[in-house]
């Protein structure tokens, strides 16, 4: 079960993604029914750590196996916002940091789990462009050494 919750005035929920990186390219998900992009990743479920659901999420996905030691946490995130429906969220969200070693990958990757999400590598001059959420994650590009961040709009 993903550790979503409704509550009184909040949705709680607890999230993990992967900013990979291969050459000067991020691996970015582009949504055909919204208007941003995000890192690949998924809920945490209960009882599973941010950093297993991250691997299990990117096996589901994409079909691509990680060890724990390739992955390094580079963001925790506190975010609160309102989704478009004025539903209030306080999220946990775990960023990992992952090099793709460009002698190991041979193209592109695709979205598995859903029709409506296509994989586009981007080039970091373009990432820090695009409408990512959160826009947070675009901060690894300059500074990818771990932060904890808070992020209150509401």
């Amino acid at each position: 079960m993903d550790i979503n919750i409704n509550l009184k005035d909040y949705k709680l929920n607890v999230r993990t993604c992967a900013f990979i990186r291969c050459g000067e390219e991020v691996l970015l998900c582009e949504h055909k029914t919204k208007d941003y992009y995000s890192l690949p990743g998924g809920h945490v479920k209960v009882g599973e750590s941010s950093k297993d659901a991250l691997k299990r999420e990117l096996k589901e996905e994409l079909n691509y196996d990680i060890h724990n030691d390739e992955l390094i946490l580079t963001r925790i995130v506190e975010n609160f916002f309102i989704k478009e429906n004025n539903e209030k969220v306080h999220e946990y969200l775990f960023i990992y940091r992952y090099d793709l070693d460009k002698n190991l990958y041979n193209g592109d990757f695709k979205n598995l789990e859903n029709e409506n999400i296509t994989m586009n590598w981007v080039r970091k001059e373009a990432f820090i462009l695009l409408n990512v959420a959160p826009g947070i994650c675009k901060g690894i590009i300059a500074n990818p050494e771990f932060q904890h961040i808070i992020s209150n709009k509401i």
